[in-house]
């Protein structure tokens, strides 16, 4: 007879089909979120995060220098990396170089030394387009990958070419689209998590770099329903 066990999440990523859907703001959020209930580490493929918390990390070694480095250079260096940015929660930077050519275990190396830290890790991935991507890498090695997308044409298009499979969907919803929400799950063939709307009010916490200090109530009321989600079963026979 099946039974159903919720998956823990240890490593969870948000990827996009494209640039500028609202990705960071997303990981970003949900970290903080996750941070309320247990120790969690946020890592920064993208470099914008340190901006949204405000915190400075220019000239300071992160995630990209970590995995272009020596084997040589183990796990144990992660801890050196993270800058605090708020309570319980703890931001693994960009780094200084991005790391394009990366070797797969190299990157399988990552979700495995994070994992073993006993933190839960919300990895801003950004968007992905090339396979041989390290942080495709990443989203595959990890326990639950989110997409966040909007309700644009262009990124409906791309989403069929994402090369990672995706265990949910966030829709950033925005004004004015002819599409909606029935349109995303109909091109994705599955049911959208959690809608974030467009609110100028979660802007000017991120421009601020205030957001790890007076989110939003509609963003974290909606990411709180991503993260309590139960739609990620699996089934145990």
């Amino acid at each position: 007879m099946a039974r159903l066990r919720l998956k823990e999440v240890m490593f969870w990523s948000f990827c996009a089909p494209k640039g500028g859907v609202g990705t960071s703001v997303v990981a970003a959020a949900t970290a903080l979120e996750c941070a309320r209930r247990t120790r969690t580490v946020l890592i920064d493929f993208g470099g914008d995060l340190a901006q949204i918390f405000g915190v400075e990390t220019d000239g300071k070694q992160g995630v990209h220098d970590w995995l272009a480095a020596s084997r040589d250079v183990g796990p144990e260096s992660l801890i050196h990396l993270t800058v605090d940015v708020a309570a319980n929660l703890a931001l693994l930077p960009a780094g200084l170089q991005p790391s394009r050519s990366v070797a797969p275990e190299r990157a399988v190396n990552l979700v495995e030394a994070m994992n073993d830290s006993g933190d839960v890790v919300v990895a801003d991935v950004g968007a992905l387009v090339e396979v041989t991507d390290p942080r495709s890498f990443i989203c595959v090695s990890g326990d639950r990958t989110s997409c966040v997308i909007r309700a644009c044409y262009l990124a409906l298009r791309r989403f069929s070419k994402l090369p990672v499979l995706v265990d949910d969907i966030v829709e950033i919803e925005e004004p004015g689209r002819s599409l909606r929400t029935l349109d995303i799950e109909a091109v994705v063939g599955m049911p959208v998590a959690t809608r974030i709307p467009l609110d100028p009010a979660i802007a000017r916490a991120v421009d601020a770099g205030l957001l790890g200090q007076r989110m939003p109530r509609s963003l974290r009321r909606n990411v709180q329903v991503l993260i309590e989600d139960r739609s990620h079963l699996e089934v145990i026979r």
